[in-house]
C-alpha cells in the first residue's frame, strides 16, 4: 500500500460526516462547527508525507474534544503510518480512555491491507497459540523477536475447562479489538499448551487463567517482574479495563511518528516561508523597501539556525547520557539474566507455583 492509497484511507475516516470535505485526499482545510480537518503533503525528493489532522468532539460528551494525527510516510516501497491521539479535556475529571470506535475502524482497515509493527502483523482479532508448533513459533518468532515492537498480551484458559477465560481477565476478543496496533493479544485456549508454555518459559509462563504482559525486547533470561503476571487468584472487575489502561499509556509514552516526519514538515514550513516572502517582495514596488523584507527575512532564518543548533547540542548531551544509561542498566540486567536452561522449570514445579501464588512473582493492577 503506497502512501497516497494510506492516505485516502485516513481522509475517507477524518472526513466522514463532513458535508463540505471533498471526496479524495486534499492539501488544505476544512472546517465544520466543532470539526475540523487539516491536512499537509511534503517532499524531498526521497520521502513523502502526508499529514491528517482531525479535532472532533467525544460522541457522548461534547466536553472532550480529540485531536488525531495521522502521518504517512513513504521511502521506496515502504510505507509508515503512525496515529497519534490527544485528548483536550475542558474538565481533569475524566480519566484516560481506551481508542475510540471511529479510530478503531481507521485502524482495523489498515491492519485490513497489511499493516505490521515492525516485523510482526498487526491484528484486531486474539492470536491462539495451539500445539507443540505453536508454542514454539509463539516464543520464537513473537516473543524473542528481536524486532518487535508492541508488547504482547496473553490470555491463558482456565484449567477446568478448554476455551473458557477468567470473567474478570476481561473478553480478549474486546482486548484486540481496543488494543489495536498498541498490542499483540494471544490466547492459549488448551490446558496442555499452558503446560508447554511453562517448560519453555518457567517462571516467566502463564497458565490457569492468568494474563501477562510482555514488554518488547524479551529475553529468556529475564527477572519475572519485568513483564506483569495477574493471577487468576488475583483478578477482579476491573483487572481487565486496568491492563488495557496500562498497554494505552506504556502506549503513550513510548510513540514516535515515523521517521522523517519532522524534517518532511519542516521542508513544508520552508517552503510555505519562501512564497510568503516572495510574494510580499512582489507587491512591493521599492527597492529598498525590497531589499528590507529580505533582509528582515534573513535575519530570521540565522535566528531559527541558531535556536536549532543549541537545540541540537541539548539533545546531543541527552542522548549521550541517555545511552550511557543504557548500557549500565544492560549491564546490570546482563548479571541478573541466568542462563536458558536455569529459567525452565517442570510441570510439577508450575503445579507447586500455582498452588502457592505468593512463589510466583505477581502484578496486581
Amino acid at each position: 500500500m503506497l502512501a497516497g492509497a494510506a492516505a485516502q484511507v485516513a481522509w475517507r475516516w477524518a472526513a466522514s460526516g463532513l458535508a463540505s470535505a471533498p471526496d479524495t485526499w486534499t492539501a488544505g482545510e476544512v472546517i465544520e462547527g466543532p470539526f475540523s480537518l487539516r491536512t499537509v503533503v511534503a517532499d524531498d525528493g526521497a520521502r513523502e508525507l502526508h499529514r491528517t489532522v482531525v479535532l472532533r468532539p467525544d460522541e457522548w460528551d461534547p466536553s472532550l474534544l480529540w485531536r488525531t494525527t495521522v502521518d504517512i510516510v513513504q521511502r521506496g516501497e515502504v510505507v509508515d503510518v503512525g496515529v497519534c491521539v490527544e485528548q483536550d479535556m475542558r474538565h481533569h475529571r475524566i480519566p484516560p480512555s481506551p481508542l475510540q470506535p471511529p479510530l478503531v475502524s481507521l485502524l482495523q482497515e489498515l491492519v485490513g491491507r497489511g499493516a505490521r509493527a515492525g516485523g510482526q502483523r498487526v491484528a484486531f482479532v486474539p492470536q491462539a497459540v495451539v500445539g507443540p508448533g505453536g508454542v514454539e513459533d509463539f516464543v520464537n518468532k513473537v516473543l524473542i523477536d528481536r524486532e518487535r515492537r508492541l508488547p504482547v498480551l496473553l490470555f491463558t484458559n482456565l484449567k477446568e475447562q478448554d476455551g473458557s477465560y477468567p470473567e474478570d481477565a476481561g473478553d480478549p476478543s474486546l482486548a484486540a479489538r481496543e488494543l489495536c496496533g498498541l498490542a499483540h493479544v494471544y490466547v492459549i485456549p488448551r490446558t496442555e499448551d499452558t503446560h508447554r508454555l511453562t517448560r519453555r518459559l518457567g517462571m516467566l509462563s502463564a497458565y490457569d487463567g492468568a494474563v501477562r504482559i510482555y514488554w518488547p525486547r524479551f529475553h529468556l533470561g529475564d527477572p519475572p517482574p519485568r513483564h506483569p503476571l495477574h493471577l487468576r487468584q488475583r483478578l477482579n472487575k476491573a483487572s481487565g479495563p486496568a491492563i488495557v489502561r496500562r498497554i494505552i499509556e506504556a502506549g503513550a509514552r513510548s510513540y514516535r511518528p515515523p521517521d522523517g516526519t519532522a524534517a518532511l514538515l519542516a521542508v513544508h514550513a520552508r517552503e510555505r516561508e519562501r512564497q510568503r516572502v516572495e510574494q510580499e517582495v512582489a507587491a512591493l514596488q521599492d527597492d529598498t523597501a525590497r531589499a528590507t523584507v529580505l533582509r528582515d527575512s534573513l535575519y530570521r532564518a540565522l535566528d531559527e539556525n541558531v535556536r536549532l543548533e543549541q537545540e541540537i547540542e541539548a539533545l546531543r548531551d541527552q542522548l549521550q547520557h541517555a545511552m550511557q544509561r543504557a548500557e549500565e542498566l544492560e549491564t546490570r540486567a546482563t548479571a541478573l539474566r541466568g542462563r536458558p536452561e536455569e529459567a525452565e522449570v517442570s510441570l510439577d514445579l508450575a503445579g507447586e507455583a500455582v498452588a502457592k501464588p505468593a512463589v510466583a512473582p505477581e502484578t496486581t493492577p
